[in-house]
């Protein structure tokens, strides 16, 4: 199994998991590649956390897609530097004087991801990734329907399996079960 520190390949954790990295690729809100790796880790109590998801979702027939996990230090920066909007992306930390480390991307303590039928197929969620609308947010009046239940659904099961959602993204979710870590600008995979 690889490691890096916290963090595991996930895939060498189970390989059940669908990876489609969304920044190692130009498919994102920058248009751009912002990191060079393909391989998706994740702190080594995140990926036992989100082994659980997906064995609920896997008994209701559904896949867990996982867009992003560990990102580079550098990589939050880069995103700081196309959307400085402290709603949608964290303000990068200043690595020469941060005392205090939450769980996060930059520690691969954090996960965005969806859910897909047993084919892969996406389900129907209230936004695409990285929409930086009010759609992105689970409680919006506008989302109903099948796309409320998928996202509802997902949100039940990560907190049934320790994760801690954010209100401002239907796909984000905190392990804020495992005391954090130093951030780290490792390129990996």
């Amino acid at each position: 199994m690889k490691q890096y520190e916290n963090l595991v390949r996930l895939l060498d954790v189970d390989p059940e998991f669908i990876i489609d990295l969304k920044y190692a690729k130009p498919d994102n809100f920058t248009g751009s590649v912002v990191y060079p790796f393909t391989e998706c880790y994740i702190d080594v109590h995140t990926a036992a956390q989100l082994v659980k998801a997906k064995e609920m979702a896997k008994k209701d027939g559904y896949r867990i897609k996982v867009w992003d996990a560990y990102r580079p230090v550098s990589a939050q920066k880069r995103f700081w530097e196309l959307m400085p909007d402290n709603n949608f992306v964290a303000y990068p930390p200043d690595m020469n004087t941060i005392r205090e480390f939450r769980n996060s991307h930059m520690n691969g303590q954090c996960v965005d991801v969806t859910l897909t039928d047993s084919e892969g197929r996406e389900l129907l969620m209230p936004s695409g990734f990285d929409d930086f609308t009010k759609k992105a947010r689970l409680d919006c009046p506008q989302t109903t329907g099948e796309a409320r239940n998928n996202a509802e659904y997902l949100r039940d099961i990560m907190v049934k399996a320790g994760f801690t959602p954010y209100d401002g993204e239907w796909w984000h979710f905190y392990d804020k079960n495992v005391k954090p870590v130093r951030y780290s600008d490792l390129t990996i995979g």
